[in-house]
């Protein structure tokens, strides 16, 4: 009896051990139950046969997502979650979580989550840009177009759905991103010269944060204007350019010089920096053509590459667009095309792809959205030849695609017998991007692999020393997000290469973490994540106007109160430890 008294005398009353008449309320109720074996009533059960200790060394308290449902449903009112969290602080610690929490743990810039979710909650939106400005520039274009792999391991989503992180995001750079500058404060000169090539979320990231450190960085971009694909790539119906001018005009604004049209190869090269006084370079080109394949009629006169269509839609040009559109490939670059092609004015979209439906790269919301505005899906089909008349297209052949992957998941398709015709007036292949690479001598220091430049990928850095790449460019396609941590790694490599000690991290803003005490109130659980706000589809073709919107503040702080505050969960377990609390309240190490 005496673990159970010990428990019971901490943290409740013994009584509440006697009371569950094993209804199965709880077990029922609980969104979790036969998840790996998991039984809340069998925890109740447990304790009330005195097993505290076997049930306290077992994976099942932490398992528990402590939503609380429990408890809203049992008929004689047992305080559960006061059960599951004594029992946390007798786990072994093999068993207790380590590191951050799912969400900033699945984040690449390890942004506190958690900690940013807290401050909207409680009305603070300026407090919590700070706090998201402590590890990334943009938190309103990340806001807008981060793949959000946080909410793929959001624990709310065990409950019912997923925190919208993503979109609180943005509600914080939309509301309060004018104290930028009051935030990000720049520390005394060093009197290093560092030079960022390319003025994308890589090149972009690494300059704002050595600039930070008090380092002299100039950034080199080979188009008119920088951003990068962030610019050329993503169209402003998702990410307005007034949004991107504003946040990149404030990194620019911490006293980075920015050059534009100047190209690495053409207009300089790496000596060139080195004769200049640059102490250090940072590569950060992205992927920034179309990926080309040999195709029958390829060379017609109505046939676009994806990468380069966005990038000239973008920068204003006159693109030609005609009557039907086929868009050949099924990633997010494609759905933007099939998106950019209507409100250009095309009568109709077809989008074509190798994969089939659940197999396509392109983000789940993403084809929603397209075939919420009437594109047409043919998946499982590719290519076979694009057909002419006098030097136009005037359809395509498709052939069905039996598989898209090889036994050991690597890309090899295989195709039936099946063609089908397509009639179109235009065809668009959007296959994939690829780096402009031509700067690289071949017998060179800089070396190339797979169409990559070849880094540590814990440094950034290449076999050119005092050079540094990343991006796209050194670990090919990815997320807006990746390129951003990439950048961050840079910077620290960067500023040890300078003499300094790599401490890019600094506190913007208070937390708001004591006094968590981890009540739920009754309803809790069954907080439904918050419709986003979106423009209607009748007025989208009309134009490139934003089509996400920004949550109102009731909107930002009811979803944001729905957060199961995992890292202070896991703080309330380490404080009942027998030897006290091992951490303070922040959890997790954030200074990375």
């Amino acid at each position: 009896m005496g673990n159970r008294t010990a428990l019971a005398e901490k943290f409740s009353d013994v009584s509440m051990f006697n009371a569950c008449e094993q209804c199965g309320c709880c077990s029922s109720a609980c969104p979790i139950t036969g998840v790996g074996d998991f039984n809340i009533r069998r925890i109740v059960r447990h304790i009330e046969l005195d097993l505290i200790e076997e049930i306290g060394s077992s994976p099942f308290p932490w398992n528990c997502t402590t939503c609380g449902r429990c408890e809203s449903v049992c008929p004689n009112g047992i305080a559960i979650l006061d059960i599951i969290r004594p029992l946390r602080s007798m786990t072994p610690q093999e068993l207790v979580p380590d590191g951050p929490p799912p969400c900033a743990g699945a984040c690449p810039a390890g942004i506190d989550i958690p900690g940013y979710l807290r401050l909207i909650a409680q009305g603070r939106p300026e407090e919590a840009f700070a706090l998201i400005l402590e590890k990334v520039p943009f938190p309103g274009i990340l806001g807008r177009v981060c793949m959000h792999p946080c909410e793929d391991k959001c624990r709310r989503g065990e409950v019912n759905q997923p925190v919208s992180i993503c979109a609180l995001k943005r509600y914080a750079a939309d509301r309060a991103g004018h104290i930028f500058e009051r935030a990000a404060k720049i520390h005394e000169p060093t009197g290093h010269k560092v030079a960022v090539i390319g003025a994308g979320p890589a090149g972009l990231t690494a300059a704002f944060y050595l600039r930070k450190r008090g380092h002299d960085v100039t950034v080199f971009e080979g188009r008119s204007k920088p951003g990068g694909m962030m610019r050329y790539g993503i169209p402003f119906y998702r990410l307005p350019e007034d949004v991107l001018d504003r946040e990149i005009g404030q990194v620019l604004g911490t006293g980075i010089r920015l050059e534009t049209n100047r190209s690495l190869g053409r207009d300089f090269d790496l000596n060139n920096l080195r004769d200049e006084g640059y102490e250090a370079i940072f590569i950060a080109t992205g992927l920034q053509l179309s990926r080309r394949i040999e195709l029958e009629g390829s060379r017609l006169e109505d046939v676009l590459w994806g990468v380069d269509f966005l990038a000239d839609v973008s920068a204003g040009k006159e693109v030609p667009l005609k009557g039907r559109v086929l868009v050949v490939g099924g990633g997010n670059v494609a759905v933007d095309v099939a998106l950019t092609a209507l409100r250009l004015g095309a009568a109709e979209v077809t989008m074509a792809c190798l994969e089939r439906r659940e197999e396509m790269p392109a983000n789940s919301w993403e084809i929603e959205m397209a075939l919420e505005e009437g594109v047409r899906l043919m998946p499982s089909w590719g290519p076979k030849k694009i057909i002419g008349e006098n030097g136009k297209v005037s359809g395509a052949e498709l052939v069905q695609c039996t598989a898209v992957f090889d036994g050991e998941g690597n890309f090899c398709p295989a195709f039936g017998d099946t063609t089908q015709k397509v009639e179109t007036d235009q065809v668009i292949l959007a296959i994939g991007q690829a780096a402009d690479l031509s700067f690289v001598d071949d017998n060179g220091p800089l070396q190339i692999r797979s169409g990559r430049i070849v880094i540590d990928e814990e440094t950034q850095a290449t076999d050119m020393e005092g050079v540094f790449a990343g991006g796209d460019a050194g670990r090919g396609p990815g997320a807006i997000i990746d390129a951003i941590a990439d950048g961050r790694r840079a910077a620290i490599s960067i500023d040890r290469c300078l003499g300094g000690d790599g401490v890019i991290y600094e506190e913007f803003a208070r937390r708001s973490e004591l006094h968590y005490d981890g009540k739920r109130e009754r309803g809790f659980a069954d907080l439904v994540r918050v419709r986003m706000p979106a423009l209607p589809v009748a007025e989208r073709h009309a134009g490139f106007a934003e089509v996400d919107l920004c949550l109102n503040d009731d909107q930002a702080v009811y979803e944001a109160k729905r957060c199961l505050q995992c890292d202070l969960e896991l703080c309330l377990a380490k404080e009942a430890r027998p030897n006290g609390p091992v951490e303070p309240l922040n959890g997790y190490e954030r200074r990375h």
